[in-house]
Order: C-alpha cells, then sequence, then structure tokens
C-alpha cells in the first residue's frame, strides 16, 4: 500500500479515538440535574422525588 493510502487510513482511525475518548470523559463528568445525580449516581435519597 502506498504511503498516502496508509495516512489516509490513520486520520479516521485518530478521529474515532478522539471520539472515544470525548465520550470517556463525559461519562466521567457528566452534566445532570442534582436530582439525577442524587438518585442514580450518589444514592443519597431512595425515592424519586416528585
Amino acid at each position: 500500500m502506498k504511503t498516502v493510502g496508509k495516512f489516509l487510513l490513520y486520520i479516521p482511525c485518530l478521529m474515532l479515538i478522539a471520539f472515544y475518548l470525548y465520550v470517556l470523559i463525559l461519562g466521567f463528568y457528566p452534566q445532570v440535574s442534582d436530582e439525577y445525580r442524587a438518585y442514580y449516581i450518589d444514592h443519597t435519597i431512595s425515592a424519586w422525588p416528585q
């Protein structure tokens, strides 16, 4: 395979890696409401607030 062809294959791979890293960061730092965080993440309340 030519050098240009190999280089063009690296571009989608790098974009996919960047996307996966972005999703991983979003998973570690979720931007959710206080009620959602208390019920699903922290488990500090036993019932969903009405």
